[in-house]
């Protein structure tokens, strides 16, 4: 199995550095950068593809990072991005960054999706047993513990508790959802939730969370994505969608 240098001599100058594969313990996200120049990506504890595996194959650590990396498509320039940056360390990557500024334009660059979708395909099937597994499963939702609560089977401090572990679960299985809607795809990532009856089990929610992926790895914003996918939906869920629009799209 391929693993990470510990400590990565750097190939611009006399440094050494430790390769960056995780967010720090107070951050919300950490940088990987491309091997042959100075572009980055800015990853989030919460990114969709990244909890996907951390959570259904139950990677972490270097095997995560190593995971993640590999389903990363190239950079704009052709390079790879890669964990150690192109073994440049951060002090001669920040030089490099400085003088791309100096030169830089204000053209922009064309929509590419960041994943490498032959890779990411491979985890389809494992995707897709998780969340059903999910879906069939007897924990409590929010309207069971609602009626718990009211029917004082569980008092306030144990409602609040288990109120915060549903939001964590939830959460979870639904960045999953949306890894996996991302490799299906917009053309067939709503269909499937409403094949499989995702709007019934998390709520109308789940489709703008579908959205949101999409607008990652298609490049179309999701509230252009949901004004289209409205006129396939009647009833409560209509509505909440029309409500969410309004509120957000503004002039949508």
């Amino acid at each position: 199995m391929d693993t990470f240098q510990k400590e990565v001599q750097c190939i611009l100058c006399p440094g050494t550095f430790e390769p960056i594969i995780e967010p720090e313990e107070d951050k919300s996200s950490y940088t990987i950068y491309c091997s042959n120049c100075s572009n980055h990506l800015n990853v989030s504890r919460a990114n969709p593809v990244r909890v996907a595996l951390r959570k259904v194959l139950g990677l972490k650590g270097e095997a995560l990072a190593l995971a993640f990396q590999s389903v990363l498509a190239p950079c704009h320039c052709g390079g790879e991005f890669s964990h150690d940056s192109g073994k440049r360390c951060p002090d001669c990557l920040y030089k490099i960054e400085r003088e791309a500024n100096k030169v830089g334009t204000d053209s922009e660059v064309e929509f590419k999706c960041p994943w490498k979708m032959e890779e990411l395909k491979k985890y389809e099937a494992k995707f897709f047993e998780y969340i059903f597994q999910k879906v069939d499963s007897k924990e409590d939702g929010l309207k069971e513990l609602i009626e718990k609560f009211e029917s004082g089977k569980i008092d306030a401090e144990t409602y609040l508790e288990e109120l915060d572990t549903l939001r964590f679960r939830e959460s979870t299985q639904i960045s999953v959802i949306q890894a996996w809607a991302m490799i299906l795809g917009p053309d067939i990532a709503f269909r499937a939730a409403e094949e499989h009856e995702l709007v019934e089990s998390y709520g109308t929610r789940i489709l703008v969370s579908i959205a949101d992926a999409l607008e990652i790895s298609a490049g179309k914003a999701a509230l252009a994505t949901l004004t289209t996918e409205i006129k396939n939906w009647d009833g409560s869920v209509e509505r909440e969608l029309n409500t969410f629009i309004a509120k957000i799209g503004g002039g949508f």
